[in-house]
Formats: C-alpha cells, sequence, structure tokens
C-alpha cells in the first residue's frame, strides 16, 4: 500500500477563504426551481425545526409541520430560525418567505476546512458526557473552547450516572470540582431511568438549548426519555474502538413546552478547532482569560513570558493543573499549525 500522507493545515489566509465556503455551496443548493404553488395564504409565523436540502420542515404556532421551499431569494435557513412562510390552501405544504433577525448563530467546521452553519437563536448549549467513553480533560475542554467562542453558555451534563459505583461517582465529582468553580453548571443524570432529568428539565424552562456531545452519550436514549413516543435510534458502543456509533444524521427541534425548545445536533467525536484564533483559544479558558488582563504584555500568550500574571497563579495553585496542561497543549498546537 503506498504512504498517506498527511494533510496539511490550512494556511490563515486558505482558513479565511473557507470560512463562508460551505455557506456558499449551501446557497447553491436553493438555484433550482421551486414548484408553481396556487393558493398560497397570508404569512404566518413559525419555527425551522429541521432542514432537507431544498426544503425545511417549519413548525407552526400550533407545532404543526409544514413542509416549505426555499426561494432563491433566501437566506439560508438552519435549525432554530424564526421564519414567516404561506402555507399552501389545505395542504401541509408551503413557501418560506423570509427569516427574522438571529439572535445567535452557532457554526462547526467542516472536514473539509469550511464552516456550516448547525442552529439559530440558541441560548445554551448542553454538552452530555458520559463514562463508557472515558471522561477526558481534554476533550471536555476541546468542546468548551468551540463552545465559548460562539458567546453562548454552556452547561455541563454527566449521564449515565446510574453506570458507576459510589468510589467512581467520588472521583469523576473531584474531577468536574475544576468545571464548577470556574462557573458551569453541572448535573449528573440518567437518562434511561430517568434520575434527575426532571430537575435539569425544570431548570431549562424557557430556553432554545442545543445538546451536543459524543455519539454513544446517551442523546438519543434522553430524547426519548422527553418525548416517550418519538421514534429515535440509540447508538451503541464499538466494542473495537470504545466509540459510539452515528445514529442522528440531521440537526432537529423538538418542542419540550411553549418556551423551551431542544435542538440536537448530529454527534462528532472531536471538535475542530482549527478556523478559531488564538485568541479565541485564550477566551475559551475563562480563568485564563479573566487573569491575562493583568499580565505584563497586551500579546502574552502565557507560555513562559515575564510578567505573566497568569503562570504566577497557576504557581500558586489557583488554576487547575490540567486546564493550564490542556490550554497549553492547545495553543502551542496552534502555533505550529499557522506559524
Amino acid at each position: 500500500m503506498g504512504k498517506k500522507h498527511k494533510r496539511k493545515a490550512p494556511t490563515r489566509k486558505k482558513r479565511q477563504s473557507n470560512l463562508s465556503g460551505d455557506n456558499q455551496q449551501t446557497s447553491q443548493e436553493l438555484n433550482s426551481e421551486v414548484p408553481e404553488m396556487q393558493d398560497l395564504g397570508p404569512a404566518e409565523e413559525g419555527i425551522v425545526i429541521s432542514r432537507f436540502g431544498q426544503q425545511v420542515d417549519i413548525a407552526d404556532q400550533n407545532f404543526e409541520t409544514i413542509r416549505c421551499f426555499l426561494r432563491r431569494s433566501n437566506e439560508v435557513p438552519v435549525v432554530g430560525d424564526r421564519a414567516k412562510f404561506k402555507r399552501q390552501d389545505k395542504l401541509k405544504t408551503g413557501v418560506l418567505v423570509e427569516l427574522e433577525e438571529r439572535k445567535s448563530l452557532l457554526k462547526r467546521p467542516t472536514p473539509h476546512h469550511g464552516i456550516k452553519p448547525v442552529a439559530a437563536n440558541i441560548d445554551l448549549i448542553a454538552l452530555l458526557l458520559a463514562p463508557e467513553l472515558g471522561f477526558s480533560e481534554m476533550l471536555l475542554d476541546r468542546y468548551l473552547v468551540a463552545a465559548e467562542s460562539s458567546g453562548i453558555p454552556v452547561w455541563l451534563i454527566f449521564n449515565k450516572w446510574d453506570l458507576l459505583d459510589e468510589q467512581e461517582k467520588s472521583e469523576i465529582e473531584n474531577r468536574l470540582q475544576t468545571y464548577k468553580e470556574i462557573g458551569y453548571p453541572i448535573y449528573f443524570i440518567s437518562a434511561k431511568h430517568g434520575d434527575q432529568v426532571d430537575q435539569l428539565v425544570e431548570d431549562l424552562r424557557g430556553k432554545q438549548l442545543l445538546l451536543a456531545g459524543q455519539s454513544g452519550v446517551g442523546k438519543s436514549t434522553l430524547i426519548k426519555y422527553l418525548f416517550p413516543g418519538l421514534e429515535v435510534s440509540t447508538a451503541d458502543i464499538s466494542e473495537t474502538s470504545g466509540l459510539g456509533t452515528h445514529t442522528t444524521t440531521a440537526s432537529r427541534l423538538y418542542k419540550l413546552d411553549e418556551e423551551t425548545f431542544l435542538v440536537d445536533s448530529p454527534g462528532v467525536r472531536e471538535f475542530g478547532l482549527w478556523h478559531l484564533e488564538d485568541s479565541d483559544i485564550q477566551q475559551g479558558f475563562v480563568e485564563i482569560y479573566k487573569l491575562a488582563e493583568n499580565c505584563k504584555f497586551r500579546n502574552c500568550k502565557h507560555i513562559k513570558e515575564p510578567g505573566c500574571a497568569v503562570l504566577a497563579a497557576a504557581e500558586k495553585g489557583e488554576i487547575a493543573e490540567s486546564r493550564m496542561k490542556n490550554y497549553h497543549h492547545l495553543i502551542q498546537h496552534y502555533d505550529q499549525q499557522f506559524s
């Protein structure tokens, strides 16, 4: 077999040019003919619950689904968008008219170094963790850096809590204490049995959240618990790789109550950070970013610079050793890619 060549990271210029690449490609999908529609009713308000190429499912005020076609003039919709549409008389089809202004837009990098919008109007990201996949602070910190760069708050939800004995629970709680002290809300639940799920839902009232996490952490199981009549495939843990198998293929929005909505987006094994600047990585470690204001040099990277307030705090034990180690790993990896 021939040698496998490692894919080179994109240059800064190439990286920036790709930021809109996926959006342009997505826009091109709209450049096909919209079927002729007659007897369109007045404009109605709704919310985008899923998208399928040139069509979107929009839930009306009664949360009944209307399959709407997209026009060439439409801005590309994503799940969570508030939208106006016109319904075709007596049919559950229609046309998307326009999107309302978004208060947030969550994006993620694609395998081809583009950027893909995932969901709009998200109030918080609920990050699901599970013991079967192994709890890794590095993976968690990567998720947090990606989430913090979007400016959307993050809650940590440790699922499958019932699978751990008391000693294992104590160990996980101690390791997560660092994140609790930083300010991240943490919940320990069992989606399979419903343990502590009701309390979590109560705290989520009035929010539109994105459920994120690796495949196999129990996202589908949690959704099935919240919506008992819903047909959702659940992922098994691969015996060979220890990784979850993917089940969800398209983002979808679910309604918990009149003011609370949940977006399920396809699971990922690792959050890509290539599209971020080094300043975004620093900002993703919130306790480091806060202390950085006191550094002697404005462009301090907190590696070995003199007068670094972050390094001084780390020496005093004011920053967790694991967080500092992970920060150094990510920032140095960034420098190697784009120096």
